[in-house]
């Protein structure tokens, strides 16, 4: 992720176009979600998707806007009829050699983060972590890395429009659910399938 504390000039002017300035919001928004998206290696990708499937049960951890987006995911996962449990709930079991933890972390150095991580080292558990900083703490201790980096629309690294983090937060929501389709498709689950496991206590 990029420092983007303000200029002495204030913020950033957002170009706008003839249709006003929510439009040319989400084309930022959007072109820098497709821009960090189109650069994940294909081969990470598919080892995550491989992990997921091969392992007895899954485990997410993160922490903000990150913990949202890997959240959904195992709640996904869920839908798909595997077996997911959000790191740090009250009723999440003990996790083991045959699971699977998977942590998305912008930074790779959130505190919290980093020590549940090596929890799940120590418990003989696989760690996959999701980051933009694939030189970080958690990158480095991990089995299996995805590399999300943050590009503006115009393909430049670490240049994003956005706040601090927020690119990362979106592409990695965006993501999760790419691989939910791969799983869907390579498992031959239905949505009928997935409806029927989705919670009725709402």
């Amino acid at each position: 992720m990029v420092d983007q504390t303000s200029s002495p000039d204030g913020p950033e002017e957002l170009p706008v176009g003839d249709d006003g300035v929510f439009a040319s919001a989400r084309r930022v928004v959007t072109r820098e979600i497709e821009a960090s998206l189109s650069r994940v290696d294909g081969d990470e990708a598919r080892a995550l998707v491989e992990a997921v499937i091969g392992c007895e049960r899954v485990f997410v951890l993160g922490a903000g806007r990150s913990k949202l987006a890997v959240d959904g995911f195992a709640m996904r996962l869920v839908h798909l009829g595997l077996t997911a449990h959000v790191a740090a709930d009250v009723t999440t079991p003990a996790i083991g050699p045959d699971d699977l933890l998977i942590v998305c972390s912008g930074s790779g150095e959130t505190p919290g983060v980093v020590s549940i991580a090596h929890q799940a080292t120590r418990a003989g558990a696989r760690v996959a972590v999701v980051t933009a900083v694939p030189e970080s703490t958690l990158a480095e201790r991990a089995d299996l890395v995805v590399r999300l980096r943050e590009y503006n629309q115009d393909h430049e690294l670490s240049a994003s429009t956005q706040f601090v983090g927020t690119l990362f937060e979106q592409a990695a929501f965006v993501f999760f659910d790419c691989l939910v389709i791969v799983m869907q498709r390579l498992g031959g689950v239905s949505a009928e399938d997935m409806f029927a496991r989705h919670t009725n206590l709402e």
